[in-house]
Formats: C-alpha cells, sequence, structure tokens
C-alpha cells in the first residue's frame, strides 16, 4: 500500500497539530486507551488497550497508524480532528507500505527500503 498520499496531506495541511491538537488527541485518547509517550525525547506516541499496541501518533504531524479493527472507534472519538490522516493496516509487522523516498527523506529519518516496511519499521526508524 503506498501510502504517500497520506503524508503528503498529512505534512502540507495548515493545522496546530504539534504544539496544540496533538496533545489535546493525547489527553482525549487516555479516557479510553493507555498512551505511552515522552515529550522531550520522542516523536511517535503508542497508544495500547490492555498491554496491546493499537496504534501510533506522530507528533510532528497529524499522522496516525491505527490496526483496521480499532478505526472506528478511533476515529469517533477523535471526530472533530477530521483532518488526521489514518494509515490503517491489518498489522503493524507486515511490510507492504511504500512511499516516495524525496517526500520521506525531507521529513523523516533516514529508512533503508521505502518500497516494503511496516508501521513498526516507520516507528523504529522515527521514533526518535
Amino acid at each position: 500500500m503506498n501510502i504517500t498520499t497520506f503524508i503528503k496531506k498529512a505534512v502540507n495541511l495548515e493545522v496546530n497539530w504539534k504544539y496544540c491538537d496533538f496533545y489535546d488527541i493525547i489527553g482525549e485518547l487516555t479516557k479510553f486507551f493507555n498512551i505511552n509517550y515522552e515529550s522531550e525525547v520522542e516523536k511517535i506516541a503508542v497508544v495500547e488497550i490492555e498491554n496491546k499496541i493499537v496504534g501510533y501518533i506522530y507528533a510532528n504531524y497529524p499522522i496516525f497508524f491505527i490496526e483496521d479493527k480499532f478505526l472506528f472507534q478511533i476515529k469517533t472519538i477523535l471526530h472533530k480532528y477530521d483532518y488526521i490522516q489514518y494509515i490503517n493496516v491489518d498489522s503493524f509487522e507486515h511490510e507492504y507500505l511504500s512511499m516516495d523516498k524525496e517526500l520521506y527523506d525531507k521529513y523523516f529519518n533516514c529508512m533503508d527500503d521505502l518500497n516494503n516496511f511496516s508501521v513498526l519499521d516507520f516507528y523504529f526508524y522515527n521514533i526518535t
């Protein structure tokens, strides 16, 4: 699945994501989920329920990697943030994501294979 369009839209949105909305969303989600995020060192918040990771939210841009079965629930909770770019996947481990290298290199940390990567790969290379 090529995610270039989602990423391009997220990085070009004129919203107050990084300094306001991201933290508001974390607050909303903590009512229903556990959120692991260290703002001083991390760029990605991990969303969990019962010790199972269900999503990753990128702090710099409104990008939310979410497991398919939780998409409806998350969208319902965050309905007023309709600009969030949800990238829903059946598994965070499957290496079937791809995106434009030039776009990736401009906004994110170095990752070698942009033709076959997983959400976990994105997380690993961009957490700090």
